[in-house]
């Protein structure tokens, strides 16, 4: 038990960087005030490895995830790998009978080395042909920088946003939206493209960062992007778990998972408390804390797993943003970004669910993504059970198709050419892709933006007038898991939708999600839009229910709006 796996692994780093802890921090760390000591610096044997853990049967996986380790997105032929972040949780596999090989037995050190690596080529290399040509991976100080100097470059183009919900350690949370004449109230549909809700995986910030840079520096270059940012807008969130990012990415605890919370129902805490070693354990996983399917198969109720669900459904900030974000606009598809499976997932989550009502164009759009990036496309419970994640929550809420890429790799932090440039552009390690990620998010923009996969509302009315399309609704957790294998009752929570645009006078065309609901049981839910126009001085209004279904076009006569007696 505990063997050293002899295995070659691509990206494995073999030597480390002379010099080495002069070489990584390039850019001063947000927290170098508050670091604590590494456990290499302390001779402790508490450090994070990696290990390889035999799973021959669907049973030994289910078993597997049910102990609460932390298990790698990736699903090997009869093995998962699982990052034990200290000697507990191997005597936890040892416990539960579970034999394992240590692949990369201290990731820190492993990280440093890469970066270190990494850094010293930056010295000497060309620009990369990244978008931003880049070679280094950014700080979190550089997500901020970079999407300022967008706003900055493209005013018309680009506004810069700032999510409702500060995290637990205060920190904004930002991101952009991108189209032709952004400031302009319209009804077109919205790409939701966001990265890192765990707080180790660097890659997904980036590629997201260069899609938002390669859509802003094509403008009016590229022909498919113009027109895309014509007919679409795109909203970019590289750093949904800020607080974890900064953390990790600063070296105070690389591979930090989760969020600060430390304490259910208190917001109490402070940085040096959040990068304590001794606090490396808890935080909410917020890839398991969406409403949808909450509580379920694949999530833990202890605060000390990897998966920890948190208290409730929402509890989180930093997922309160992205269900703010989904609830206020007709996001008519979603991409959250992960790694390191390489796969292309799509609910449902669960074995025991059934396939989806848009399971076959679902599957085309999935397989699409897929021969784009290299990667594999199967339903989500197909690698293991999961619940609470952000694309089966957006999907199963509005009907907009929510994906979740796995990006391909060996681990969360290996060099950046492999990492970031490669999986980007599908090329070098990346070369059985068909032009990578990007050509993968320019395919689920289209997506986005085809209205034969969403809904559209011909809406006339007088110009200036305010009009709403909503809908509010109960939608239920899964059968709560509890902490000791018991099995609670589903727990209902409200969802609200709303979003709203100025009449430009006469008929506009508004991109809705269906109002026809896609079921859990893979059927449909047939509820209606209610489509309201408002005067300006709130003097006259008129109100419709509206029924659509997925590719249908309805016309909604508001005309009344524009005077005569309040309905």
């Amino acid at each position: 038990m505990g063997r050293l796996s002899t295995s070659p692994r691509r990206g494995t780093v073999t030597a480390v960087v002379a010099g080495l802890a002069a070489t990584v921090l390039t850019t001063a760390p947000a927290y170098a005030a508050s670091a604590q000591p590494h456990p290499d610096d302390t001779g402790s044997a508490d450090v994070v490895s990696l290990l390889r853990v035999p799973t021959p049967t669907k049973a030994e996986v289910d078993r597997l995830v049910a102990t609460g380790v932390d298990i790698a997105p990736v699903a090997g032929s009869g093995y998962l790998e699982v990052y034990a972040h200290d000697s507990a949780d191997r005597r936890r596999l040892e416990a539960a009978g579970f034999d394992y090989d240590v692949v990369i037995p201290d990731l820190a050190a492993h990280t440093r080395a890469v970066l270190a690596e990494d850094t010293e080529k930056a010295r000497t290399l060309a620009a990369s042909p990244l978008p931003s040509g880049r070679n280094t991976y950014r700080t979190y100080a550089d997500y901020g920088t970079d999407m300022a100097a967008l706003a900055e470059e493209r005013p018309d183009l680009v506004k810069p946003i700032t999510l409702p919900h500060k995290s637990l350690l205060g920190k904004e949370v930002r991101g952009l939206e991108i189209a032709h004449d952004v400031a302009t109230d319209d009804g077109r549909p919205v790409f939701l493209l966001v990265g890192t809700h765990h707080a180790r995986e660097w890659p997904t910030a980036e590629v997201v960062m260069e899609f938002a840079i390669d859509l802003v520096r094509n403008d009016g270059e590229d022909a498919r992007v113009t027109d895309l940012l014509e007919r679409a807008r795109i909203i970019v969130v590289p750093i949904v778990n800020v607080d974890g990012f900064d953390i990790s990415r600063s070296y105070l605890h690389e591979y930090k998972r989760k969020n600060c919370r430390l304490v259910d129902g208190s917001d109490d805490v402070t940085p040096g408390e959040c990068a304590d070693a001794d606090n490396g354990s808890l935080g909410v996983d917020l890839n398991r804390n969406y409403g949808g399917n909450w509580g379920g198969l694949g999530a833990s109720a202890n605060p000390e797993s990897g998966t920890y669900r948190g208290a409730a459904p929402f509890s989180e900030p930093e997922v309160r943003n992205i269900r703010d974000l989904v609830s206020t606009h007709q996001v008519t598809s979603l991409q959250s970004v992960h790694n390191y499976g390489g796969l292309v997932l799509r609910p449902p989550q669960q074995s025991d669910t059934p396939l989806t009502a848009d399971e076959e164009l679902y599957s085309r759009i999935g397989d699409a993504l897929a021969e784009a990036t290299g990667y594999r496309s199967i339903p989500s419970y197909q690698l293991y059970d999961t619940s609470g994640s952000t694309g089966e929550w957006s999907y199963f809420t509005t009907g907009g198709f929510g994906f979740e890429f796995e990006l391909e790799g060996e681990n969360f932090h290996v060099g950046y050419q492999e990492a970031v440039i490669d999986q980007y552009l599908g090329i070098g390690t990346q070369e059985h892709a068909d032009g990578g990620v990007r050509e993968a998010l320019l395919r689920q923009f289209e997506v986005a933006a085809n209205r034969d996969y969403h809904a559209v509302l011909e809406v006339a009315a007088p110009r200036g007038a305010k009009l709403t399309v909503e809908k509010a609704f109960t939608q239920y957790t899964a059968p709560v898991q509890g902490a000791n294998g018991e099995v609670g009752e589903p727990i209902p929570f409200r969802s609200e939708l709303t979003s709203t645009l100025t009449a430009p006078g006469g008929t506009v065309e508004w991109s809705v999600n269906p109002s026809v609901r896609p079921a859990r049981d893979g059927g449909t839910i047939t509820e209606s839009w209610t489509v309201r126009c408002e005067r300006a001085r709130g003097n006259a209004w008129q109100e419709k229910e509206v029924t659509v279904a997925r590719g249908e076009r309805v016309t909604v006569d508001l005309s009344r709006c524009a005077g005569g007696a309040r309905p």
